[in-house]
């Protein structure tokens, strides 16, 4: 495969940028800091450098944040002058072993510079409504931000034997982003996810034999719930399943509901009248059937219809699982999802989408579109899965591990 990218920068700009030691520092590389330096720093040198980092991003497909900019040298052979590129780092990493030319020019006013890739390269992704979502939605990082700047998501999931769903969802919204997210979970199963995952600030919760919480495990979700920016609940919650109600009654915040969250609303419709906020609810066409009473059959002859009325009757997000993944909102908007493959039809899948919607929910973003992000990031890194370990053998958890790349990818 070839893919080329370019870029033509004004000399004067990086003339006075170059003035700034730290422009220099985040910027360059070592190497190129000495080849600079060598010369006493020209600016159409140094603009040539910055032209061909732009350039290299280009040719990847991704934006120039998709990676450190020192992780791009562009230095001069010794003898001959000829520039060539030295990859580290993140940049290695998302060059996957192509091969690079490169050709820089200048005049006395603007630099330019020519990359062209060969070989196995990331394809760029294909512009469409879901990855203009998800762009617009992930800003980049301010320098002098904190974790309180990223949300707080509360996860009430998981229950005996379902400590899998509780760990996968709340790893994803770990992945996510939500600068802090604290697991709400019964006693008996934290090991089993504190042993998979580090980062969470756990709330035990001590369930009666028949699911419910006692006054004071009540208290110590009522405290949860208050100080969350967003909640996810359902996952792997089991007979545990009468805590979303708790969830619904008290949320003033955005609620992502799934799984045996429900199955729980579909027992009590009146649930969906209760929550203050915004709804996501995210069934797959089974649990559709259940919340309206018919077959997972008829939901699936009217996909399109069911979703718009639904979301309007009841004013929540719906996201429709399934082959074409729906995103319908109150105010008509429907999102058809063109990512995914049948190898993401495996127990769990569905738990990793809840936690990345709950994710990006938490951050501030707005419900319909932390849905649209979500079922188009999670079906894409499923198409990746997929391409590397085939759909037979993909599992959910392979979902986790492919975000990291595709959030390089993309640029955030």
């Amino acid at each position: 495969m070839l893919s080329v990218g370019t870029d033509l920068i004004e000399i004067g700009r990086i003339r006075r940028l170059m003035e700034n030691p730290r422009f220099r520092e985040k910027v360059f590389g070592s190497g190129e800091l000495s080849q600079l330096a060598a010369h006493g720093f020209p600016a159409p040198s140094a603009a040539a450098d910055f032209c061909a980092k732009e350039a290299f991003a280009k040719a990847m497909g991704t934006g120039i944040w998709s990676f450190r900019l020192p992780d791009v040298q562009l230095l001069r052979m010794e003898k001959t002058g000829k520039p060539f590129l030295r990859l580290s780092g993140s940049a290695q990493k998302l060059a996957a072993g192509a091969k690079f030319s490169v050709s820089i020019t200048h005049t006395e006013e603007y630099a330019s510079a020519v990359v062209a890739a060969v070989g196995p390269a990331v394809e760029p992704l294909s512009d469409c409504e879901g990855l203009r979502t998800l762009r617009t939605m992930l800003k980049p990082r301010a320098a002098e931000s904190n974790k309180g700047d990223y949300g707080r998501l509360l996860c009430v999931c998981g229950s005996e034997g379902m400590a899998g769903a509780a760990a996968m969802s709340i790893g994803a919204a770990l992945r996510c982003g939500a600068g802090l997210v604290e697991a709400a979970l019964p006693v008996s199963i934290y090991p089993i996810v504190a042993s998979r995952l580090a980062e969470p600030v756990f709330t035990l919760l001590h369930p009666l034999p028949d699911g419910s919480l006692s006054a004071d495990d009540k208290r110590v979700l009522s405290g949860a719930i208050s100080r969350s920016s967003a909640i996810l609940t359902g996952c792997g919650l089991g007979k545990n399943a009468s805590v979303a109600a708790q969830v619904l009654k008290e949320s003033t915040v955005p609620v992502v509901v799934d799984a045996d969250g429900i199955n729980y609303v579909a027992k009590h419709k009146y649930s969906l009248e209760t929550c203050r906020e915004p709804l996501i609810l995210t069934p797959h066409p089974g649990e559709m059937a259940r919340l309206l009473g018919t077959t997972a059959a008829e939901v699936q002859s009217h996909r399109e219809e069911i979703a718009r009325c639904f979301s309007s009757e009841h004013h929540v997000i719906l996201v429709l699982k399934g082959a074409g993944t729906l995103v319908a909102a109150p105010d008509g908007r429907l999102y058809r999802n063109s990512t995914g493959n049948p190898g993401m039809a495996k127990g769990g899948s569905g738990d990793v989408l809840a936690g990345m919607t709950a994710s990006f929910a938490a951050q501030g973003i707005a419900p319909y579109d932390a849905a649209v992000g979500a079922v188009y990031l999670h079906g894409l890194a499923g198409d990746f899965c997929a391409a590397e370990k085939s759909q037979s053998a993909m599992l959910p958890t392979d979902l986790l591990d492919m975000l990291p790349e595709l959030f390089l990818k993309i640029g955030r």
